[in-house]
């Protein structure tokens, strides 16, 4: 299933040179927060449900395309739940007409005043190393102590800053470093 709206969206992105945005998509009573990442392959569609404690994740293939399928079921289970809709009843919930809805609703324009943050990703991604240390606070050079950096922080660094940094640092064996203080925060930039 082709999702369309998301092209005009990733034509926006790109033009302001964005990776990540997020949206909000409201059906019936329930409101989504959407985050849109096209700085990984293959780009990533999240759709939290707000107040109900689940999340709906899709893989965007070339095309923008998707696999109009609600997976675990036991969050295909919370929506229908969550929307009132009962496999027996007139109103029996699809999956396709699902996501038909939801296109039709994503936005045009990506907005630059609200990024993806840390805090927005690490509400629905429960694998994520020290996920109480969301700012990024520099580097920590490997080759030094003759170490290799650890998968998991390389899945952090790929879930927080995208491909490139990613490859980045696994390329050059660099783990990037973390806190729980905003007030130590850094910029990102990428050591020489």
């Amino acid at each position: 299933m082709k999702l369309d709206g998301l092209i005009t969206l990733y034509k926006s992105m790109k033009n302001q040179n964005i990776g990540r945005t997020n949206f909000r998509y409201t059906l019936n009573h329930l409101d989504f927060e959407c985050l849109f990442f096209i700085d990984i392959k293959p780009f990533e569609l999240v759709m939290g449900c707000l107040h109900q404690n689940f999340a709906i994740f899709l893989d965007v293939e070339q095309g923008f395309s998707i696999k109009p399928f609600i997976k675990p079921k036991s969050t295909f289970i919370k929506l229908v739940k969550a929307l009132n809709t009962l496999d027996d009843s007139d109103h029996k919930f699809v999956p396709h007409e699902f996501f038909d809805e939801f296109n039709q609703h994503i936005p045009n324009r990506a907005n630059p005043h609200t990024p993806v943050t840390p805090s927005d990703i690490i509400k629905y991604y429960s694998n994520i190393e020290e996920e109480d240390k969301i700012h990024f606070c520099g580097w920590l050079d490997n080759n030094i102590q003759n170490n290799k950096v650890s998968e998991k922080n390389l899945i952090k660094t790929r879930r927080f800053m995208g491909q490139q940094v990613y490859e980045f640092a696994k390329r050059r064996n660099q783990s990037t470093r973390w806190t729980p203080d905003p007030s130590q925060a850094v910029e990102l930039f990428l050591p020489e």
